[in-house]
């Protein structure tokens, strides 16, 4: 028995002459939660070894979406790999060797480390009726790994989002210097171009014709170290759509090609951005058209989540934390404000925002407990739903894991992202008794743990152990 158990047994015992049958009840009921957190606690050392003081268990990174219609959490993403094998939307093609005349211009037009925002606005583009490429020429220097997506909005009239993953850093990029004449490939993290007496790359096309006319926008999926940062984004003024100069366009594309430059900035946090736009640079183009770029005047959405996982103590040594997992958002509708110069042109400012509203969605029931869910001040209860009490969902006990799937959906009000304001009650089957849970303290051990919303930290299977490298947090 351990102390604390030991200490609190006496002192239930010293007080048993002097309590009512109810107020023992009430002890008891204590001592039986104290008992299980304090058995969870020795297991859960006993796993993953003691936890260290300064441990924080939101491990989440506030990670800012920026959506058209809809919050980019309802996405299909398509996650196919590109290949060199025709896709249904991608296909790469031979080597392509940038014309120098062109990235001279660009490196000239965003000087490293000069803020270049006034040269564009938050954009989003028209999907155009013909295939169009699309082909990295620039590379800066930068820790950031980065996915070019595109994504088309709305894309079949039901409301979701088509997700492309269309090109990741270093992908068929190579480099000659003038230390090393031969082609290269790029396999550093923080490898550039910014050096290269020649680049190559093999472009990308992209057939997005049965989309004719849709809204579509660009964004970097970003990670560090492995561990994912804000994605840069049309949208949020992260990118600029520049037209090349006509004494500036490749001359080995034949002329009739419409060309313009997507320019990144790959650090999203404005604070931290230096705001050259250059740490990596795309060229698009195709015949008759490419995409059109449009000035973003209608209200877009920012919306941020995390994703709560909760052991419900119903036994003490499982800790695969499924027994409820819940992905919370909060989804802000912004405005652009845009400043009108002289000439009548107009150039972003700043955001406005417009609404807000939160909502919750259960990924998976893994208890065989009654659980009440507490989201700020909205509850949610597993007998009140369609779900038995008894029955595991979306666990892996009979059959797959659907990782998308929405058991329940529901808005919540007073959520606190940075305060983690989540809790969960549990009926105890054997006692009758009620646990409570909540969201633990820094260097307490956990009964629940803040994630990021993403593939990177999907709950486990029944009584398979999350890993004990997902506690490791990365700068």
């Amino acid at each position: 028995m351990s102390k604390i158990v030991y200490n609190l047994a006496l002192t239930l015992l010293a007080a048993s002459a002097v309590v009512s049958c109810s107020d023992k009840d009430l002890y008891d009921a204590a001592a039986i939660e104290q008992q299980k957190k304090s058995e969870f606690t020795t297991n859960f050392t006993k796993m993953y070894g003691e936890v260290a003081p300064d441990q924080s268990w939101d491990l989440s990174n506030d990670i800012h979406v920026y959506s058209l219609s809809a919050p980019q959490a309802n996405a299909r993403k398509i996650t196919r790999a590109v290949t060199a094998d025709p896709a249904e939307y991608l296909t790469i093609n031979d080597w392509y060797e940038v014309d120098l005349n062109t990235v001279g211009w660009m490196t000239s037009t965003l000087k490293e480390r000069e803020n270049h925002e006034h040269l564009g606005n938050p954009f989003y583009m028209v999907v155009p009726d013909n295939v169009f490429n699309i082909v990295p020429i620039f590379e800066g220097y930068a820790d950031f790994v980065w996915t070019l997506h595109i994504v088309v909005d709305d894309f079949d009239g039901s409301g979701e989002s088509l997700d492309l993953s269309v090109w990741t850093k270093h992908q068929d990029i190579e480099q000659k210097t003038s230390s090393n004449p031969g082609w290269t490939a790029i396999t550093e993290v923080k490898g550039n171009t910014q050096n290269a007496t020649a680049v190559r790359a093999k472009p990308i096309t992209v057939d997005l014709k049965q989309f004719k006319g849709k809204k579509m926008y660009l964004y970097l999926e970003n990670t560090k170290y492995g561990e994912p940062r804000n994605p840069a984004s049309s949208l949020a003024h992260t990118m600029l759509a520049l037209d090349i100069p006509a004494d500036k366009v490749p001359s080995n594309l034949d002329p009739d090609y419409k060309k313009m430059i997507i320019a990144c900035e790959d650090q999203a946090i404005y604070s931290k951005s230096d705001h050259d736009y250059n740490d990596v640079v795309f060229m698009v183009y195709g015949y008759p058209d490419i995409p059109d770029v449009k000035r973003i005047e209608e209200p877009i959405y920012d919306s941020f989540s995390k994703r709560y996982m909760i052991e419900d103590l119903g036994t003490t040594d499982d800790f695969d934390f499924n027994d409820l997992v819940v992905d919370v958002y909060d989804i802000t509708c912004k405005t652009a404000v845009y400043e009108i110069d002289e000439n009548g042109n107009k150039q972003f400012k700043e955001w406005k925002d417009v609404k807000n509203s939160q909502e919750a969605i259960i990924r998976s029931l893994g208890g065989t407990l009654d659980i009440t869910l507490q989201i700020g001040s909205t509850t949610w209860t597993k007998s009140q739903s369609q779900y038995p009490v008894d029955q595991m969902v979306n666990t892996g006990v009979n059959g797959g894991i659907n990782y998308s799937a929405e058991l329940a959906k529901f808005p919540v009000t007073g959520w606190d992202f940075k305060t983690n304001n989540v809790s969960a009650t549990v009926g105890d089957k054997a006692s009758g008794n009620v646990l409570s849970i909540v969201f633990p303290k820094v260097g307490e051990v956990p009964m629940i743990i803040g994630f990021d919303v993403n593939e990177y930290r999907n709950w486990m299977k029944e009584r398979v152990s999350i890993p004990s490298d997902w506690f490791t947090e990365v700068d």
